[in-house]
């Protein structure tokens, strides 16, 4: 029977978080009447995922295995252009699926052919929420964002942020509290229409990790009608966040350059080369309180 859903994982050197998981997503009770696929693509992982992840014997389960790292979306572009599922979910493999999740998502999406794309409640492993998303890079919010400017009060009811603060921040902001639109969900758990994923050709492979779901967010809603973002508070998942990172300076960096590239690629000129001199900046003032940002410096 041809798959509905197809879930999408990348792996790297998570055998046992990505066993953990698939087991997770056997518990959602709202699959067993959904005929769906997983696909794992393994960037060259040095654990045995491949042998323990077979050892599942999930029967609805392909692998492919790679023979490097070919980073976050280049990978997702291999399982997206298999996939047969009418919608496809981008699922980090540091993720636990929690009170099913995955067929709520669905459900909602099936029944809003007005969005592209929804996410669940992402929550930290001690069940705070986690921030998932926010809205398009813009000089403002950039700017606001590279001076700290958006850790002030009020700053982001002015400034739509890039990256809105959870309730946990001291400003006790409700934006993750409530289901609404936003401009892009964190890859983590992006649920989206396959004919809308297949139509804009995925993701860019020019980004190798973090930001390439900014910018695949915004050639989706630039393209497509059916383009808006969701956020859900009912749908929820653990997000443990950072396993597969191949050191602690490259999620710094990597941000980093995801949004000079997304300026670079889609704004004039004259912002991009702003914007780089507002993050230069940024990095600069971070690295008198944290030697990390030295290296991000100097990679800018």
């Amino acid at each position: 029977m041809k798959p509905i859903l197809s879930i999408i994982i990348v792996s790297y050197n998570t055998a046992d978080i990505t066993i953990d998981c698939l087991r997770s997503i056997l518990t959602d009770k709202g699959l067993k009447s959904i005929p769906y696929e997983i696909i794992i693509v393994d960037n060259d992982s040095k654990d045995n995922s491949l042998e323990k992840i077979k050892k599942l014997k999930l029967p609805n389960l392909t692998l492919i295995a790679n023979k490097e790292n070919s980073g976050f979306g280049r990978a997702n572009n291999q399982g997206i252009k298999i996939a047969q599922g009418n919608y496809i979910l981008l699922l980090n493999s540091d993720t636990i699926i929690l009170h099913s999740s995955i067929s709520q998502s669905l459900d909602w999406l099936s029944s809003h052919p007005e969005a592209s794309t929804c996410t669940a409640q992402l929550l930290n492993k001690d069940k705070t929420i986690q921030a998932s998303g926010g809205y398009f890079p813009n000089l403002l919010n950039v700017f606001a964002w590279s001076f700290g400017l958006d850790d002030l009060p009020f700053i982001n009811l002015l400034i739509k942020p890039l990256h809105p603060h959870t309730p946990q921040f001291y400003t006790h902001d409700k934006f993750y509290l409530l289901d609404h639109k936003q401009d892009w969900v964190t890859g983590a758990f992006m649920l989206i229409r396959a004919e809308v994923l297949k139509k804009v050709n995925g993701f860019d492979e020019n980004y190798f990790m973090y930001g390439e779901e900014v910018e695949l967010s915004y050639r989706i809603q630039k393209t497509t009608k059916e383009n808006q973002v969701w956020y859900l508070i009912g749908p929820q998942i653990i997000h443990l966040g950072g396993a597969s990172a191949t050191s602690r300076v490259n999620p710094i960096v990597n941000e980093y350059l995801g949004i000079i590239s997304f300026f670079k690629k889609h704004k004039p000129i004259w912002q991009y080369y702003l914007v780089k001199l507002f993050i230069k900046v940024n990095a600069f003032l971070r690295s008198f309180i944290n030697p990390i940002y030295k290296e991000a410096c100097s990679k800018i």
